[in-house]
This record gives C-alpha cells, structure tokens and sequence, in this order.
C-alpha cells in the first residue's frame, strides 16, 4: 500500500496548497499582472496530481500486474479526447501503462475506462490535465476580461485615450478636448470609476481582468484545478480499496 499512501499524502498536499494558490491568484487579478509565484504553485499542485495519479497505478501494478521486464515504466492510463471506447480499447493503452492487469483484474480495466472522457462529460478533465501537464502548458496562462459599458478607454474617428487604474483627467471650465467626432466639455474629472460626459459619436469601455484561463485550451485556472484536486482523490481513494 505504500504507493497508495504517497498518493493520498500528495492530494492531502494539492488540497492544502490551494488557498495559497488562491491567493496569488487574487493577487494577480488586483495587479492585473500573472505573477511568478501563481506560476510556481499552479505547477507544483499539478505536477503533484499528476504523480498521485501514477502512484496509483504503481500501487496497482504492485498487487496484480506482472511483466517480464525488470523495471517496467508505470503511468496512470488515459484516454485522448480523439479516442472514444473502441479506440482506446484497441490501443492496448491500459495493459501498457499497467502490464499484466488486463488478465489478473479484467474489473479494474473496467473501472479505469470508467474514469476516461468518453465514459462520462465530467471526465473531460482528465485528458486536458494531462495534456497540460505532458507540455508544461500550465505555465502558460491568459486573462479572460469583461467588457463593460462605461469603458475607460475613450475612442472616435480613429483617436483613443486609455486611462488606467488609478489615473484621470481633470478639466477646467471652459476647456474641451476634441477627438474625431465626439466633444469632452471641461468641468469634469474622468477616470475609470468616472467614465467621461460627451457630446457627438464614440464610445468608453472599461476592461476588468475577472479571472485567468489556461492559454491553450480555455479552462477556467481555478476550476479546472479545484476539478483536478477532487477528481484525483476519488480516482486515489477508490483504486486503494480494490
């Protein structure tokens, strides 16, 4: 059981680390910046995962596979999103990653199909975490934004003005500013909670970063990994009991 027990220590792990991750992760949206230190954790709690995973199939391997190499490589058997159950069946891919357990526990190669995509739409996550994982893809990470309808970046005929968090324009009485077709009359102060009054045609849009996605394949960062964190455990805490 010990591989199983360095399963459960690392998920035990990935679960305390998340409110870190939170909060660099909040960090980050406030600085609207994707700091150094919300890279490192992401990479940790997901290289952890992903070993927890291959513990467990060590631990499987352990009790009921066999092989006729001496230090044979173990890895947790995952389906690609392109395969559906009689591709993956056919790619041997289960008796290759765990040798020896197709003829030994044919009901555990059944329960290992259950965890892949095709199974089930939850179990999406399983090939995309892997992915990341294969490719260091998690380093890699964009902000989704939202668009709202006071804007503070001010755009006519071609000509922009773009505030940022904290800036702003003040103008006297009697002062206006003329950009293509739009007018700004003086007598106020502009800024990104104060988007500017006009006159004629443009528009003012303010950009909020409200949270981070994964650049190449567009999950949600803190859902997918609070999914990961989850999903590993039950995978974990049900093959150890077989």
């Amino acid at each position: 059981m010990a591989f199983f027990d360095d399963a459960r220590a690392l998920v035990e792990h990935a679960e305390n680390e998340i409110p870190k991750l939170q909060a660099a992760y909040d960090q980050s949206l406030a600085e609207t910046t994707i700091k150094s230190t919300l890279l490192v954790e992401i990479k940790n709690v997901m290289e952890n995962l992903r070993s927890a995973l291959d513990f467990s199939a060590h631990g499987l391997f352990d009790k009921y596979g066999s092989s006729t190499r001496a230090n044979p490589k173990i890895y947790f058997p995952y389906s690609r999103l392109g395969q559906d159950l009689a591709a993956f069946q056919a790619s041997n891919r289960i008796e290759t990653c765990i040798p020896g357990i197709s003829a030994s526990r044919p009901d555990i190669v059944t329960q290992l199909e259950e965890y892949q995509h095709f199974a089930a739409p939850e179990n999406r996550w399983l090939p995309l975490f892997m992915d990341l994982n294969n490719e260091n893809k998690h380093e890699r990470l964009t902000p989704q934004t939202r668009e709202e309808t006071r804007q503070l970046k001010i755009e006519s005929g071609g000509v922009s003005i773009s505030l940022g968090e904290g800036c702003s324009i003040s103008m006297g009485s009697g002062t206006s500013i003329q950009m293509g077709d739009m007018v700004i009359p003086g007598g106020q102060n502009i800024s990104t909670n104060d988007p500017a009054v006009f006159a004629g045609q443009g528009k003012q849009t303010v950009i909020t970063w409200v949270s981070f996605r994964f650049d190449t394949n567009n999950e949600l960062v803190m859902p997918f990994l609070t999914t990961a964190v989850s999903n590993t455990k039950q995978i974990v805490d049900e093959l150890s009991t077989l």
